[in-house]
């Protein structure tokens, strides 16, 4: 019954008119503007999507520092990977604002709203064994220059996507972690059972080449860690929850 109704989300999807963003002039604009437009949180101000007719709001403000660390790759011909996409408003931003960039987006749903020559949306569940191996063969042969976590901010999975993406990351790569504390403020997304640190502790852990307690990273795991990761910045956004990490791989 889930492969029929797979199929046949795959096969609206398919059929459904997508905005195309090859059409749209929207040259010179800065990145938080062109967050704002498509209408997603990284931007300061930005509609509630969730909302219909709903007016400007205060977003997340990440804005300035995806600037501060990617306006020199503008025009640089790279791979960028974003989990979690929703309905593809910032994987369509990133398209415009990176012009030669190739954007892939990942998502477990099917409501990817756009399309661009540079744009490819990859349908997985990373809870899913079957749909990891089915990423991992549609991805084994690329490098990304920039990865984004903008997933379900659930514990385990911000802590699970890291190891498993950062082997994909190019060298002196990004890997980027968005709220990444919302374990914190709500309940339902800290899933560690008093088992693991948070994932700022963790972050500050791994910055500092200092081993700690965890279910889910071995100390060979930490290891690899250490030596992959060349730094940490981390940013606070505008909201209480807005916290935003910058991982350069060595």
């Amino acid at each position: 019954m889930k492969k029929i109704t797979y199929i046949y989300k795959k096969i609206v999807f398919n059929l459904k008119k997508k905005i195309n963003i090859d059409k749209e002039d929207l040259k010179n604009k800065s990145l938080d503007e062109l967050f704002t437009y498509y209408g997603t949180d990284k931007a300061n101000n930005v509609k509630n999507q969730y909302q219909k007719n709903s007016e400007l709001t205060i977003g997340h403000g990440y804005s300035k520092f995806y600037q501060k660390h990617f306006e020199n790759f503008k025009k640089e011909e790279f791979n960028l990977l974003e989990i979690g996409t929703w309905k593809g408003s910032s994987c369509a931003a990133f398209a415009k604002y990176f012009e030669n960039a190739r954007v892939f987006g990942i998502d477990r749903n099917f409501k990817f709203n756009y399309k661009s020559n540079r744009i490819k949306f990859l349908y997985c569940d990373l809870r899913n064994r079957s749909d990891l191996n089915k990423l991992e063969k549609t991805i084994k042969d690329k490098k990304f220059k920039i990865i984004i976590d903008d997933g379900s901010h659930i514990l385990s999975h911000m802590i699970k996507n890291l190891f498993f993406f950062i082997k994909y990351l190019e060298k002196d790569g990004y890997f980027v972690i968005e709220d990444f504390n919302f374990p914190k403020f709500y309940n339902h997304l800290n899933d560690g059972e008093n088992e693991e640190l948070f994932f700022d502790e963790i972050l500050n852990h791994i910055n500092e080449k200092k081993y700690f307690k965890s279910k889910l990273l071995s100390n060979d795991m930490q290891s690899f860690f250490f030596d992959s990761i060349e730094n940490i910045h981390i940013y606070k956004g505008k909201e209480k929850d807005s916290d935003i990490a910058f991982i350069k791989k060595k």
